[in-house]
């Protein structure tokens, strides 16, 4: 695959985690679990901005407006029916996605043509897992315990 229509599909799925984040936090009923979810709706938006940046300038450079392989984009969005969903299912469905993503973006990190682009990859890889280890630790908590950890006492600093 091309590295821009690589930098195409992570744009789509960042801006699918986005949505979801923020649906959940809209409907989330408690204080903790929403702010957990606004915490990483705000990274995912982050992450859009820089596959953005670097989208554009592969844009320019080629001169070539890729298409997203729609196949492709659908084996890395975990499915998803947000109407009967709790709070607990959607933590699980947000460790399958950002395990999903994080495995991707190694991937493509192996084979960007440009070293800026795959600094990127490896680096957001990183976070991606690091937020499934917090939504993991968040469930775990909420399965043995039955109440939601505070996100701020979660450390996600990376290597």
């Amino acid at each position: 695959m091309k590295e821009i229509e690589t930098l195409a599909l992570a744009l789509e799925v960042e801006k699918t985690e986005l949505k979801f984040y923020l649906e959940l936090a809209k409907k989330a009923k408690d204080d903790r679990a929403r702010r957990m979810f606004l915490f990483l709706a705000h990274e995912e938006a982050g992450h859009w901005s820089l596959f953005e940046e670097k989208f554009v300038e592969a844009l320019i450079e080629k001169c070539e407006l890729p298409s997203v392989d729609r196949k492709t984009l659908e084996k890395l969005l975990v499915n998803v029916d947000e109407k009967n969903l709790s709070e607990v299912d959607a933590v699980r469905i947000g460790m399958e996605q950002e395990k999903l993503t994080w495995e991707f973006y190694e991937r493509a990190a192996k084979e960007a043509e440009h070293e800026g682009v795959r600094r990127i990859f490896e680096e957001l890889a990183k976070v991606e897992k690091s937020h499934y280890e917090l939504l993991k630790a968040q469930y775990d908590s909420v399965m043995k315990t039955g109440i939601w950890m505070d996100y701020l006492d979660f450390s996600l600093e990376v290597d």
